[in-house]
């Protein structure tokens, strides 16, 4: 490779998918691929989704709104460590592209990237350098883009508008870029070609591969929630075997016991109804000793405080199905717990639906617990899981 390369500049490592030969690379080295065919798109994702449903959210977004194909593409989350599982960024990429990078790459080389993840930055600071391809572009830790020049100025131009404060410096790695740099110079910002340069500015070192970059290695599985799942519970795969071999072995050995505790059991099961026969239910049958006993001691309770105002199960369902078909939600499943409250499971088209669904609960004096909200498997809605209460000191 050209001792001119900016990227050998940032380290000897960095490689360039044009330039790999036949050869293996080594452990330590990183292949490049050109940022432009790696494009990392911003998503409007809602909060409070992590792992696996985050993705299946990111991955409907990008089939519904920027049309691309999941048979066709790969999505990676844009995921740094300062961000942690709030992304809101994804790498998409051909995945013919990414079969064939990682052919060319092996499976020994430290990671395969895209070539703007290569340069270094710390927040504030944006960092440039020419590739074979055009231009790379790092705007700080969470973002970044590959193009040609001049499609390359342009998304740079168009960023320093949007961007809001704008970063403290550039950082130019390797040949001058003037027309990238008069874009800085235009609006006072300071351009630098040296990482030492930074401190003068109040900004940290710019790090090289220190935000997590290497997590988003095009080799890696795409789903990266289910592949980090599988690394933590592979390991226990062989205990898990062994435990269940030697929890049959247990429960042979203890059969004889359960013939014990069976005959015991029988004998408290006598006991137990003849004690509730005579002290609980003078007459009839003995079916449920839970129940019967209960509603025994109910009655008595009520002989001794006076009729207690119940809620009705119907008039509570009747006051909350108004409400659910007014915010055209669908009602799967209602169960009547018997302690005054509904189970409902409702399915509603997002997650602001839910939200607005569960808050005109509230307002219609309803006591409203949010016990789950996820993506519905195999369909493009919302499910949702409530408790719902008559509110004490409403009107039941």
């Amino acid at each position: 490779m050209a001792l001119s390369d900016p990227f050998q500049e940032i380290s000897a490592d960095f490689v360039h998918a044009g330039a790999v030969t036949d050869q293996a690379l080594g452990a330590r080295q990183i292949m490049l691929v050109p940022g432009s065919d790696v494009p990392a798109l911003a998503l409007d994702l809602p909060k409070g989704l992590r792992g696996q449903n985050r993705e299946q959210v990111a991955r409907r977004q990008l089939r519904d709104h920027v049309g691309v194909d999941a048979q066709a593409a790969e999505m990676r989350p844009f995921q740094t460590r300062a961000i942690g599982d709030n992304w809101s960024r994804v790498l998409v990429a051909d995945r013919a592209l990414v079969e064939a990078w990682r052919d060319r790459a092996g499976t020994q080389c430290r990671a395969v990237l895209p070539d703007y993840l290569a340069l270094p930055t710390v927040p504030a600071l944006w960092s440039i350098a020419a590739t074979p391809h055009g231009v790379a572009v790092r705007l700080g830790p969470e973002d970044g883009f590959g193009a040609p020049a001049d499609t390359a100025l342009a998304l740079l131009d168009r960023a320093l508008q949007d961007t809001d404060p704008a970063p403290k410096a550039l950082l130019r790695i390797g040949p001058a870029q003037r027309p990238f740099e008069a874009l800085f110079e235009a609006r006072g910002i300071p351009v630098i070609t040296d990482v030492t340069q930074a401190d003068a500015l109040g900004l940290s070192t710019p790090q090289v591969l220190g935000h997590g970059e290497a997590q988003m290695d095009l080799r890696l599985d795409p789903q990266m929630a289910r592949a980090t799942f599988a690394r933590r519970v592979l390991p226990w795969r062989w205990p898990l075997v062994l435990g269940l071999i030697a929890a049959g072995l247990w429960t042979a050995s203890q059969l004889i016991v359960l013939n014990r505790i069976t005959a015991e059991t029988s004998e408290i099961t006598a006991n137990t109804t003849s004690l509730v026969q005579d002290h609980f239910i003078k007459t009839g049958p003995v079916l449920d000793v839970r129940i019967q006993v209960s509603q025994a001691l109910a009655r008595l309770q009520s002989k001794a405080v006076g009729p207690v105002t119940r809620t009705d199960p119907m008039q509570l369902f009747n006051r909350a199905a108004k409400i659910i078909a007014s915010q055209g939600a669908e009602t799967r499943a209602v169960i009547y717990t018997g302690d005054e409250t509904l189970a409902m499971i409702l399915q509603v088209t997002d997650f602001a639906a839910a939200e607005r669904l569960a808050a005109a609960l509230s307002e219609a004096e309803l006591e409203i617990t949010v016990i789950d909200t996820r993506v519905d498997e195999g369909a493009s809605t919302v499910r949702t899981e409530l408790r719902v209460a008559a509110r004490s000191g409403a009107d039941k």
